[in-house]
């Protein structure tokens, strides 16, 4: 399986993207493959109730509970040796070389945030909605794009809701021996067919 760690920065790959052409696609689309591409483990995760919440509460009260329960959660990603790629607005985007593990952590997440959340009031509670993907995508050193992303993304932004933790087929056929699955539905995502699988962990 392909690693790359990320060979350039997501700012240099659209500065480089200026000067493609036809007559240089396929030269430039094999270096940039051999640079960045790779095959790895997506998690996404989305937080839960965040319009109501801002809404009711304000954004400063939400944005409160969002930096403290990221701060902890990036810190089991980083136990099970995931990467967080990204945390813009109110999500988070993790990278793993192998689905177990990803499996894993995001059920730890779950976990963590349930034993966090008890005895709270609502508002004052931090959820989330977890999809898992393995696929192909660019790897830069800051960011990664490609199928793997928008597939786990659709999971966790659009088809997982409040606690769920959201498989593709591909992923349950390595965790399912590991975890207990339980077959959710089929979903289109880009013109592409999946079945989804929902991983219990309570």
């Amino acid at each position: 399986m392909k690693k790359n760690i990320g060979g350039m920065t997501a700012k240099e790959f659209f500065k480089l993207m200026q000067g493609r052409t036809a007559r240089n696609a396929a030269k430039m689309d094999a270096r940039i493959n051999k640079v960045c591409g790779a095959e790895l483990t997506v998690v996404s995760c989305d937080s839960s109730g965040f319009s109501r919440k801002t809404i009711e509460h304000g954004i400063i009260e939400f944005m409160d509970n969002m930096v403290k329960c990221h701060a902890a959660l990036e810190k089991i990603v980083s136990r099970h040796g995931g990467i967080t790629l990204s945390d813009k607005a109110d999500n988070l985007m993790l990278i793993f070389d192998e689905p177990v593990k990803a499996a894993a952590c995001a059920i730890n997440m779950h976990r963590w945030l349930k034993k966090r959340n008890r005895g709270l009031p609502e508002h004052k509670k931090y959820n989330i909605c977890v999809g898992i993907h393995h696929g192909g995508l660019l790897r830069f050193a800051d960011d990664a794009y490609g199928p793997a992303v928008n597939v786990a993304f659709k999971l966790g932004e659009d088809v997982a809701g409040k606690d769920e933790l959201l498989v593709t087929g591909q992923v349950n056929e390595v965790i399912k021996k590991k975890f207990r699955t339980d077959y959710a539905k089929h979903v289109s995502i880009g013109g592409a067919t999946f079945d989804v699988y929902k991983v219990k962990y309570r």
